[in-house]
């Protein structure tokens, strides 16, 4: 560490907006190929256990490919290590403390849909309406560019969109895209593809013939149709107001 300090401050680099650039949705986590990719910049001459140490060190997700890049660079590049202008010289930080307590934000999503069609439709919403680009967080994971992950990275991809999804609606995915070759692996290509349609259709700019119909992005889950009983009792309630509104002559337009 302190050698990553020294590079930092020899070479003059700003350590976190190089992680930053990785790091699309401000989650202030990025993957561990990402991380190590960052500290070739440094050229410092780490050995391999070394290196493993700081990634367990910064890894605090629970998982294996999230690392926590700002508490790296708070210990590496942190205030403290700046020219005289640290915490002991700054009275704001007494009324503005730079660390606090690490509250997660995150809602538990207890979604339960049975057509893996209703799933899709939700992503392509949430990837409209926040413009993610969801495929830009599967493909570091796919080295040789199969188009094939493996379920774990693809969960994890998914976390780092901030895609929340719930575990119905995971294995849901899970199963439809299913990869074809042993294990347990995810074709996420076809996965992006279909949640992109949101967004533009696949081959568009080799044919210009193909139909662009209007991509589903509203979802049912498990949303019943109304029975003949429901059906009359909406409708008795209608004829009552129906009936209220000619009897005092409203106009019940200007009232909504």
């Amino acid at each position: 560490m302190d050698e990553y300090r020294t590079a930092v401050t020899n070479k003059r680099i700003h350590l976190k907006p190089c992680f930053q650039d990785f790091d699309r949705t401000k989650s202030g986590h990025v993957t561990k190929a990402q991380f190590l990719r960052v500290l070739d910049l440094l050229k410092v001459s780490t050995p391999e256990h070394i290196t493993v140490m700081i990634l367990r060190r910064y890894l605090d997700k629970g998982n294996l490919d999230e690392v926590n890049y700002v508490d790296f660079c708070e210990d590496v590049d942190g205030d403290k290590m700046l020219f005289g202008v640290g915490r002991d010289f700054n009275h704001s930080f007494e009324y503005f403390p730079k660390t606090q307590a690490r509250t997660s934000k995150a809602e538990i999503v207890r979604n339960k849909p049975t057509d893996v069609d209703d799933v899709v439709a939700r992503l392509r919403n949430l990837c409209k309406q926040q413009r993610i680009r969801i495929g830009e967080f599967f493909r570091d994971f796919d080295k040789l560019r199969s188009g094939f992950i493996t379920k774990s990275q693809f969960r994890i991809g998914l976390n780092m969109s901030k895609v929340q999804i719930s575990s119905q609606e995971f294995e849901l995915l899970a199963c439809e895209f299913k990869a074809p070759k042993e294990g347990d692996h995810i074709c996420w290509r076809d996965f992006v593809d279909r949640v992109d349609e949101v967004f533009t259709k696949k081959g568009l700019e080799k044919n210009h013939e193909i139909d662009l119909e209007d991509v589903r992005t509203h979802q049912v889950y498990e949303k019943k149709e109304p029975t003949q009983q429901d059906r009359e009792v909406v409708q008795k309630c209608v004829d009552t107001f129906r009936e209220v509104i000619r009897k005092h002559r409203l106009d019940a337009k200007s009232f909504f």
